[in-house]
C-alpha cells in the first residue's frame, strides 16, 4: 500500500483490515480492484475534508465503505447495458450500506455518504458526502482513462506487429 498519513491510517485501518473488507481486493473495478479504488477515493476525500476543517473521520469511513457491495458488476455490450448500469448505480449504494451496517457502527453522515455517492441517483446531504461523490467520479474517470490507454496501446502494438 502506498504511503498514507497517520491520521488517515488510524481511522482507515479497522475497516481496511476487516476480513470482509479484504474481499474487495479480489473484485475488479474499472482498472483495478474495488479495494484499491475505495482507498484512493477515501484518501482523496479525506485530504479535501481535512484541509477544509470538515468531518474528515466520517469522510474517510463513508468513502471507504461507498462501494462495499461485494460482487462483480458484469458489464456486457448488449442492448441492456444502459438499463443494467442504471440499476447498478441505484442499487449498489444501498447494498454497500446494508453490508457496512452488518460489520461497522455508522453515524448518519457516514450512512448518507455511502447512500448518496452516486448522485444524481442518490442525494448527498452534507459537504462531506458531496466531496466523496465528486472524488469517486473523478477517480473512476481517471481509472477508465488509464484502462482505455492500456487497451489502445495493446491494439496499436498488435496492429503494428501485423
Amino acid at each position: 500500500m502506498e504511503f498514507y498519513d497517520y491520521r488517515f491510517m488510524e481511522i482507515a485501518r479497522p475497516i481496511i483490515e476487516h476480513k470482509e473488507y479484504q474481499q474487495m481486493k479480489y473484485i475488479k473495478h474499472h482498472d483495478e480492484s474495488v479495494y484499491e479504488h475505495s482507498v484512493k477515493v477515501a484518501y482523496s476525500s479525506y485530504q479535501i475534508a481535512y484541509k477544509n476543517n470538515l468531518d474528515w473521520v466520517s469522510t474517510i469511513r463513508g468513502a471507504l465503505l461507498h462501494d462495499f457491495f461485494l460482487y462483480k458488476f458484469k458489464k456486457s455490450l448488449s442492448p441492456r447495458i444502459i438499463t443494467d448500469s442504471i440499476k447498478h448505480a441505484i442499487t449498489h449504494p444501498l447494498i454497500a450500506l446494508e453490508n457496512s451496517k452488518k460489520y461497522f457502527d455508522l453515524n448518519d453522515k457516514e450512512k448518507n455518504i455511502i447512500k448518496g455517492h452516486m448522485f444524481p441517483f442518490g442525494l448527498p446531504k452534507s459537504k462531506e458526502a458531496w466531496i466523496v461523490s465528486y472524488s469517486d467520479k473523478y477517480i473512476a474517470t481517471m481509472e477508465y482513462y488509464s484502462n482505455f490507454k492500456k487497451i489502445t496501446k495493446r491494439k496499436i502494438h498488435a496492429f503494428n506487429a501485423d
